[in-house]
């Protein structure tokens, strides 16, 4: 199952494999400013400087690192890995594993739930590469990977089998794993292990009371709790960080205090119940008509996080379970995680005949006001459509018999593939060799660079390209005076007094801040409708390297 899921994430996001250190899986933004944190995790190891505060960055006002909480997976594995294979191949190798991963541990919970082996697999690659979870892949990284949310309901499963109290502590365990690779996505488990206590009190061992199963349930919750908590503590140290520099509280408390989300933010970011059918945009298959219609009702929200497309494939399969195939735990427990998603996925607002009615989120928006993208809780759905998919595959296999007509089996694969593909063309971007005026500057002598735009244009927009401006600092190794956070914060404040680069006293005050070097990207520039003179007062111009307009101050 790992081998055939590795062999289809290097076709997926091929060339990546033969470039492991030059390209990466994704596009400028997320994916970039990923590399670059990996980046300084290695160099500040090999050069005595902290890994939870980029002392390069928005110098000299500081580099705000204190307001990304990191997790603990990634700080305890990808700090040495940067150092011995680079923080691209890096980042790849995070990207790559979380489908093998993913589509391992759906296996087994697939198999533990009593489907065969080839329904299991199928089971296994429906999750693993189900849209939504390759557009994750493209730009959040720890998002991919899925395997810890399956293993979860892996030992819990187990747990209701044998009634062992070490496989409840597991899954424990598995929650508290979550926990250390990504916040949000731990929430949407929990919920997700509510709707599977609730599915197993329902259906009651035989042999015993509805009373002493629902006190066995409670006492299995219990364990897995104490257990969970126990990763707790080496959560709160990466991600509050205590005695972080910088101007902000250190960053569990900014992010709680500082971001607060709307309501129209929560309206954006949640499911729609036809996105769960509508076929994948990034298809070259799909008609050009349908695939503009789509993009042009993302109401607000990005592909990222509207592609949550089931596939007809599975649909189809799940509903052969439905029919033919049931069997009550695997049944009820694929149908409770596709419904618990579903239900915390809607919008806070919907109306019904007329009726005006809250949906989970409304509700949820008054206690967690900093979590917004409720269409994550799809990720429920998908991975209780697959099992339920594997029930359906399951009794096909069984009305075939054995022999030749058992190749018949092969065609779910085939269609799924011709579903859940996005190629051409290829989704990668290529980062080395540098673009030249990082390598001119490399051989430059010190001084502190700021890049233009600074505060310009759309937030998406900046954002994106100040995370381009951070990713090549390990390719020039100057400090830089904007960071990653260019909506936000004190060097995004300072910043929108420096636009545009040819302003009354901007050079006075880059000289000020120690700025030496100024690069202006020609291009981006002109789009946001600024001018492009190269005699400033202040500022020296030096040359024109690539489209980028090179100054020195003073």
């Amino acid at each position: 199952m790992a081998v055939v899921a590795s062999a289809l994430a290097m076709i997926v996001t091929q060339p990546v494999i033969a470039h492991m250190g030059d390209t990466i899986y994704g596009i400028p933004g997320d994916a970039t400013g990923g590399v670059t944190q990996y980046w300084w995790w290695g160099y500040a190891l090999t050069h005595g400087k902290s890994i939870f505060d980029n002392t390069l960055e928005g110098v000299p006002l500081g580099s705000e690192w204190s307001q990304i909480p990191f997790v603990v997976l990634p700080l305890l594995i990808f700090p040495f890995l940067s150092i011995a294979i680079g923080p691209i191949a890096s980042y790849n190798l995070l990207v790559l594993s979380a489908f093998p991963l993913t589509a391992w541990a759906t296996f087994l919970l697939a198999r533990r739930l009593g489907w065969t082996a080839l329904a299991s697999a199928f089971s296994g690659l429906a999750f693993a590469f189900v849209p939504y979870h390759v557009e994750k892949a493209m730009g959040h990284a720890n998002a991919t990977h899925m395997e810890f949310v399956a293993l979860t309901f892996f030992f819990l499963v187990r747990w209701r089998q044998h009634q062992r109290w070490r496989d409840a502590a597991l899954a424990g365990a598995m929650l508290g794993l979550q926990l250390w690779m990504d916040y949000s996505f731990t929430l949407v488990l929990t919920f997700g292990v509510l709707a599977f206590f609730v599915v197993s009190v329902a259906l009651v061992e035989k042999g015993l009371s509805r009373v002493v199963w629902l006190r066995s349930n409670i006492a299995a919750g219990l364990v897995m709790a104490i257990v969970f908590v126990m990763f707790v503590p080496l959560m709160l140290v990466t991600a509050h960080r205590p005695g972080t520099s910088g101007s902000y509280t250190a960053s569990l408390g900014s992010q709680l205090g500082t971001v607060q989300r709307s309501f129209a933010e929560i309206e954006i970011y949640s499911a729609r119940p036809l996105e769960f059918v509508e076929p994948w945009s990034a298809n070259p298959l799909v008609p050009a008509r349908l695939r503009a219609w789509e993009l042009q009702h993302l109401h607000g929200s990005n592909t990222a996080e509207s592609t949550l497309f089931l596939g007809y494939t599975v649909i189809v399969l799940g509903l052969i379970a439905l029919a033919i195939g049931r069997r009550p735990l695997p049944t009820a427990l694929a149908l409770g995680l596709m419904a618990m998603g579903a239900v915390m996925a809607a919008p806070p607002t919907f109306h019904v005949l007329g009726i005006e009615l809250h949906g989970p989120s409304y509700f949820l928006f008054q206690v967690i006001n900093f979590f917004r993208e409720y269409a994550r809780f799809s990720i429920l759905t998908m991975l209780g459509a697959a099992l339920l998919a594997a029930g359906g595959f399951t009794a096909l296999q069984a009305r075939l018999g054995s022999g030749r007509r058992q190749l018949l089996m092969l065609l779910p694969f085939l269609l799924l593939a011709v579903e859940f593909n996005n190629m051409p063309p290829n989704h990668v971007t290529q980062i080395l060799p540098a673009p030249a005026e990082y390598t001119w500057l490399r051989d430059q002598p010190p001084g502190v660079l700021m890049e233009y735009p600074a505060h310009s244009g759309s937030d998406i927009t900046q954002e994106v390209q100040d995370r381009q401006y951070m990713l090549y600092q390990m390719v020039h190794l100057h400090p830089t005076f904007l960071n990653e956070s260019p909506t936000k914060g004190i060097v995004a404040s300072a910043a929108e007094q420096l636009e545009p680069y040819y302003g009354p006293g901007v050079a006075g005050r880059l000289k000020s801040y120690g700025v030496k070097y100024v690069f202006v990207h020609r291009d981006d520039y002109m789009r946001d409708g600024w001018q492009l003179p190269t005699v400033v007062e202040g500022l020296t111009y030096v040359t024109t390297i690539n489209g980028v307009d090179v100054y020195t101050v003073g």
